[in-house]
């Protein structure tokens, strides 16, 4: 307990009287039974504050705090009302400071000073609190009674307001965040030694294997450090969220990845520079230096452009629109892709490092513009290889028609519009993904079958290795003749000649070629 605190300066006061009393015979080993009596049954919550033998002999006992209600919500009492600070599920316990007197507890009736500690309880509220419990105390003459005595008073509603006039010496507010914070960790020490279960692999174990997400959901280690290898190393740090399917929020703040990736490594220097280039392309006034990065070596240089897309490099110097990256323009549009990709044509036309560098932009702009989208939200640009016409901006996860570029939400738009949900170029690769898994399923489908009715080292001793795809060819009775159903070639399984299509023939009818049939 500080020396400076009101609690002290009246614990120093009742303990003055009693430093003047004498010590009675056999005190000294009654109360060192009493107090091996009392450490059985508080253990950690009782602490002796005085030295061995000296007196009077100080005690600290912490009493919890019962909640009627399993809750509390906190009030702080403002000139314009009572306003909601939250609620709490535990209080910090009350301190009851005790000083024993020389004679306890052999002689007389037990006048022992107390003085109590409770930061959710005002100054004269704790006074008259210790005045009530010295007297209901005075016929007892043991500290488990004061205890129970004080638990008795120790009940606290559903509702507790926090008021100037209640606590004279500390601001209502500072009091309430004293509470929010003893109840988050509390909270955490608690869930640390409970037994908690990992959304992915579904293990049992204690909170203090795993890690605690800000959304308040908890992953074992192993899994958590996994997802987060992925996702840095694939440089997608927005699929990094809950592991739990109702949350999926975005919690793998700096604390955990430092917990998960280690403080000094590289995969939380990558996350740090991701994270940021992030945030930088979500802002709306963020754009970047069009000449810093010429060379496209990634050394991308953010500016603030204004109202009018006014953005000035504060490395190069160089003032450009945010909207077309080119030179400021003031009061008249921005030149049209059209006509960027003509100034282009021009420019690289010529010979030399500007010549070199347009025909390299020429060539970036003719890509983007067949690969690439700007999300209708936040313009940022999306490139599709395959899939469906339903795309989802990565940065802000906003979904919209590939086709047409409108926001939507289902897939309604593709039945009410002439939009069209797979296009040709889709539909095509399509039907070469199945054909591929097609064969794939026939040769494991063969696998399979003969493996019902051969042992696998006579199977693999009747198989051959197709000369192009390596497969695995089964020589059925002593034809040579063999088909590779992977790649379709026909070969020779003496020789492991590539036989011609429709002459494969003429192969085993040469003079001193292989046999047709042959029972090796």
């Amino acid at each position: 307990m500080g020396t400076q605190t009101p609690a002290a300066i009246r614990f120093a006061s009742k303990v003055a009287r009693f430093r003047c009393l004498d010590s009675v015979p056999d005190a000294d080993e009654a109360q060192k039974q009493e107090i091996e009596v009392l450490e059985s049954i508080y253990a950690e919550s009782l602490q002796i504050l005085s030295e061995e033998g000296e007196r009077p002999m100080l005690l600290r006992v912490e009493v919890p705090v019962a909640l009627d209600s399993g809750s509390v919500q906190l009030l702080i009492e403002t000139a314009e009302g009572q306003v909601p600070a939250g609620s709490v599920e535990e209080l910090p316990p009350c301190v009851l400071f005790i000083a024993l007197p020389p004679h306890w507890p052999l002689a007389g009736p037990a006048t022992a000073a107390m003085v109590l500690e409770a930061p959710h309880m005002g100054s004269s509220e704790l006074e008259a609190l210790e005045c009530s419990l010295e007297d209901e105390t005075k016929q007892e003459s043991s500290v488990f009674d004061w205890v129970c005595k004080l638990q008795e008073h120790l009940h606290v509603e559903d509702q507790l307001l926090l008021s100037s006039e209640m606590f004279r010496e500390d601001n209502p507010m500072e009091v309430a965040m004293t509470l929010l914070s003893h109840n988050q960790r509390a909270n955490h020490e608690r869930r640390q030694r409970e037994n908690q279960v990992c959304p992915v692999c579904f293990d049992e174990l204690p909170g203090s294997r795993g890690v605690f997400l800000s959304c308040g959901h908890f992953g074992c280690h192993d899994c958590l450090q996994q997802m987060a290898r992925l996702y840095t190393s694939e440089g997608d740090v927005t699929a990094l969220r809950c592991p739990v399917p109702d949350c999926r929020v975005p919690c793998f703040d700096a604390d955990v990845l430092r917990q998960l990736l280690g403080s000094n490594s590289k995969l939380l220097e990558k996350w740090e520079e991701l994270s940021l280039k992030h945030c930088l392309d979500s802002m709306e006034d963020v754009v970047y230096c069009p000449r810093c990065d010429l060379e496209g070596d990634g050394q991308r240089v953010p500016c603030i452009q204004d109202n009018e897309h006014m953005a000035t490099c504060e490395v190069c110097g160089f003032t450009f629109c945010g909207k077309c990256r080119t030179v400021y323009h003031p009061g008249t549009e921005c030149a049209s892709v059209d006509d960027r990709l003509d100034a282009l044509e021009a420019r690289a036309a010529g010979i030399g490092p500007e010549a070199k560098a347009a025909r390299a932009e020429l060539l970036t702009l003719r890509h983007l513009a067949k690969t690439t989208k700007n999300c209708p939200k936040c313009n940022f640009g999306i490139e599709k290889s395959e899939g469906c016409s339903k795309v989802l901006c990565g940065n802000c996860k906003t979904h919209f028609c590939w086709r047409c570029g409108k926001t939507i939400t289902g897939y309604d738009h593709f039945a009410t519009s002439d939009c069209r949900l797979f296009d040709d170029d889709e539909i095509r690769r399509w039907n070469q993904r199945v054909h591929q898994v097609d064969k794939a399923q026939a040769r494991a489908h063969e696998a399979r079958f003969l493996a019902q009715f051969m042992d696998p080292e006579r199977l693999r001793e009747q198989s051959r290795e197709c000369p192009r795809c390596r497969a695995a060819v089964l020589k059925e009775s002593k034809n040579n003749h063999l088909r590779c159903y992977a790649c379709m070639t026909q070969f020779c399984a003496r020789c492991f000649e590539v036989l011609p299509k429709g002459k494969a023939s003429e192969h085993f009818n040469k003079l001193r070629s292989c046999p047709q049939h042959s029972d090796e």
